[in-house]
């Protein structure tokens, strides 16, 4: 087996994706293998004033790493899995699917705020840098306020410290993984918003081209609970399409019984509309389920949410990727 030596993992330079790097960095270490980091500046990174939704590429955040990838300048690459496009690019493999953290959304009170999600008073005001987050928390309370907010997790608490707003919505995974959960108010459910496709789990990424490390990483860090969870995400996400521009959530877990079980929804931009649904299926059905939960979401309504936000896109001239 051709494995170099020592191997190069391209990363974010955020504290957040340098973290995530250095779990991955760490198990392949004590495994005997030499590892040095290689930090890479992406799109998304450099236009931090601006919605993700808004740049309208859905690899804003690994288009850079995967160029790196192809041009040999690393060997692998370390993601938050959200951030990896439902169709992995040519010449780039999916090797292992890493470690969840906590898949749901979680709710940071203003410190000025004592009380808990639920107990947000008429039209408050919270921040989120999220179209599904925004469609889903306005689906469940259409009174409240929402603020666009971007940065990485630690420069968007400070903004809202110095702000009047009454809160935020962030993901579980990364407070947890930066030892910030003592910002977190409220676990908030699947009942009021579905997780993001791939929410909290880790992608890594190597060449096509280099099989030897593929095998490798598989056998190193791959969950295969979590790799057949996040599959019939991506699927359900893939069929839908639309990328980071339309209001989708999907979250598959394996129950206690070894099923497994898929709840996602399509949501309105301004969350008037929201077509969601949860089924169960054996784990090896997956992928078919999240394709088939897709189909029917889009017949039950999910299509003309597409067809309007492509209808919005278009006129105001930006690129809709379907």
């Amino acid at each position: 087996m051709s494995i170099p030596d020592p191997l190069i993992l391209g990363t974010r330079s955020s504290e957040l994706a340098l973290r995530q790097a250095n779990v991955v960095k760490s198990r392949l270490e004590a495994e005997g293998h030499r590892v040095t980091l290689q930090t890479v500046t992406t799109r998304g990174d450099e236009s931090q004033n601006v919605p993700i939704s808004e740049i309208g590429d859905e690899a804003v955040f690994t288009k850079e790493l995967d160029r790196a990838l192809l041009d040999g300048a690393i060997h692998f690459a370390v993601h938050s899995l959200k951030d990896i496009p439902s169709t992995v690019p040519d010449g780039i493999t999916l090797a292992a699917v890493g470690p969840r953290e906590d898949p749901f959304d979680a709710f940071v009170a203003h410190p000025s705020f004592d009380g808990h999600l639920e107990d947000l008073p008429m039209k408050a005001t919270v921040a989120t840098a999220s179209l599904r987050r925004k469609a889903q928390i306005r689906t469940w309370r259409p009174d409240l306020q929402v603020v666009p907010v971007r940065g990485n997790v630690d420069s968007r608490i400070d903004k809202l410290i110095e702000s009047d707003w009454d809160g935020m919505i962030l993901a579980m995974a990364g407070l947890l993984r930066l030892g910030l959960s003592a910002h977190i108010r409220d676990r908030i459910g699947s009942s009021i918003m579905v997780p993001a496709v791939g929410q909290g789990a880790l992608g890594v990424a190597c060449s096509a081209d280099d099989p030897d490390l593929a095998d490798r990483l598989r056998e190193l860090l791959n969950d295969e609970d979590v790799e057949t969870a996040t599959a019939a995400e991506r699927a359900f996400l893939r069929t839908v399409g639309g990328g980071c521009q339309v209001p989708l959530g999907a979250w598959a877990h394996l129950d206690d019984e070894g099923a497994l079980v898929l709840e996602a929804c399509i949501a309105a931009l301004d969350g008037t509309e929201q077509y969601r649904d949860r089924r169960s299926c054996p784990p090896a059905e997956g992928e078919a389920l999240g394709r088939e939960l897709a189909n029917d979401l889009l017949d039950a309504g999910g299509a003309a949410i597409l067809e309007r936000i492509l209808g919005e896109e278009a006129e105001a001239g930006a690129h809709f990727r379907p």
